[in-house]
């Protein structure tokens, strides 16, 4: 039996809260429900199919503590890439588990994690 990450998911962007934009790392937010009660939560390394090119991505799946809300969401920062595709559909496929959920106190520490998380899904 396949694991669910063998799989490409299929789903239409949403509107966020646009945090991510806001401290540089953009998302696409997409429906978590599949995924609850399955997938660890954490930061995992991700592939996303827009328009049949295939983008490396930084997907998070997780309560956004550092904004206090205590239910999980699932986000990916595409990189390389500045579109804005809210209301389209990709195609997306979870990756390696990179770390876990952390708290941070700030929104520096926070961009410079997501930083570390980037440099190494680059380099998987």
């Amino acid at each position: 039996m396949k694991n669910k990450r063998d799989f490409w998911y299929q789903d239409k962007i949403v509107h966020g809260g646009g945090g991510g934009r806001t401290i540089g790392f953009p998302t696409i937010n997409l429906n978590q429900k599949p995924f609850i009660n399955y997938l660890k939560e954490g930061v995992y390394s991700a592939k996303v199919k827009y328009l049949s090119k295939v983008y490396l991505g930084t997907l998070y799946f997780g309560p956004r503590l550092i904004n206090k809300e205590t239910k999980p969401i699932l986000e990916i920062h595409i990189l390389d890439f500045d579109k804005d595709i809210y209301g389209e559909t990709v195609e997306f496929k979870i990756g390696q588990y990179i770390r876990e959920v952390k708290k941070f106190e700030s929104l520096e520490s926070l961009k410079r994690q997501i930083k570390k998380d980037v440099e190494k899904i680059r380099s998987l």
